[in-house]
């Protein structure tokens, strides 16, 4: 059983969590900027050396949203202290249709600039037919008269897009080739993934009888 902090530390807390997942986003986004700021004004003069500067901008910022995903609903007990879950839930949503749109964005530009398919190309294409089914599935929930059990299991699909995108970021992005600290903030990144996956499944390994919570 997890003691509750005191409302000062809870608060401390909190404003902690807060500012470090403001400032993780922001590294990779001070690298790609340190590159486009001497490019100036060539990206505004030429619209599609600019759309491709944005699809980067978008895939880094998407790729740490896709991280928060994953630690907003793994129910960790030190966030659980300090936020409520309806809020964390909330923020899950928020994030998830944020990343999505640039995700889907950085691959619509990027397809339509260059439509020729590779390897590394082709687990980024992967990635986002997986994820657009499972966002699909999440925002459409209802119309679509999905059982719980079906809707469950094509939003297990969001286990299997990360590390699909991680791939094709080491391999493929070009800030994060480029400079170190940002390639190293994505292995981060995908190590704690791989802690919050091994967290659930012992989790739910030790959780008597059917689980009554619904995942999100």
């Amino acid at each position: 059983m997890t003691t509750s902090p005191s409302p000062r530390r809870a608060s401390t807390i909190r404003a902690v969590v807060i500012i470090a997942a403001i400032a993780v986003p922001l590294v990779p986004a001070g690298f790609w900027l340190g590159e486009v700021v001497p490019m100036m004004p060539a990206p505004l003069q030429a619209p599609e050396l600019g759309l491709y500067m944005l699809a980067r901008l978008f895939a880094l910022t998407g790729f740490v949203l896709m991280f928060y995903q994953f630690v907003l609903t793994a129910r960790l007990p030190f966030l659980e202290a300090v936020l409520k879950r309806p809020r964390m839930i909330r923020s899950h949503r928020l994030v998830g249709r944020i990343g999505f749109l640039l995700m889907l964005a950085h691959g619509i530009i990027l397809l339509a600039m260059d439509p020729s398919l590779y390897t590394e190309k082709t687990l980024g294409l992967i990635a986002l037919i997986l994820l657009t089914v499972a966002v699909v599935a999440a925002w459409f929930f209802r119309p679509l008269k999905l059982s719980l059990k079906t809707w469950r299991s094509i939003h297990l699909l969001a286990y299997l897009v990360f590390p699909l995108v991680f791939v094709h970021a080491i391999t493929l992005g070009a800030t994060v080739t480029a400079y170190r600290p940002v390639w190293w903030l994505l292995v981060v990144l995908f190590g704690g993934y791989c802690l919050i996956v091994v967290y659930r499944v012992a989790r739910i390994s030790r959780s008597p009888g059917p689980r009554r919570d619904r995942a999100r």
